[in-house]
């Protein structure tokens, strides 16, 4: 049996490693684009799920103070970032509840807007006057998603 010889390799050629790197081009081109609508997406769905918890956390802080909770729907002075504040303004015998203060942040491109700029829960949890909250995004391909506080 004779044993084949094996040629020494040679590594790549010009023409096989521009075949490589367009082959490369195309995935990143085809790509790029859903990976950024894949992002937005799960940042506004983010954004919902903040949204409800935020509320569900001020409601239970009623309850669990048995004191006024305020959720407040903020946005900072570049009108970018938009976040939801829930803080306890009075105070409980000996306990100073106005250290309770919690902040969102939402998502960079998420907006949030509502008939009230403040929610109100009272001890029991319950929301003084129901209101609703709109949550849209800039992306045009995104519609926006509405939660009712009652």
């Amino acid at each position: 049996m004779k044993q084949a010889m094996m040629a020494p390799w040679k590594g790549l050629t010009a023409i096989e490693l521009l075949i490589i790197i367009s082959i490369i081009a195309l995935i990143v081109a085809f790509a790029a684009p859903m990976m950024k609508a894949m992002s937005s997406k799960s940042e506004f769905e983010q954004a919902i799920e903040i949204t409800e918890a935020s509320v569900e956390q001020a409601r239970w802080t009623a309850r669990f103070y048995h004191a006024e909770v305020l959720l407040s729907l903020e946005t900072d002075e570049n009108q970018e970032q938009h976040s939801i504040t829930l803080s306890v303004p009075k105070m409980r015998k000996d306990l100073v509840l106005n250290e309770v203060k919690e902040r969102f942040p939402l998502p960079v491109g998420i907006q949030i807007a509502s008939d009230d700029t403040i929610i109100r829960f009272d001890p029991t949890g319950k929301v003084e006057s129901p209101t609703q909250i709109l949550i849209s995004s800039n992306q045009a391909e995104y519609k926006s998603h509405q939660l009712v506080v009652k």
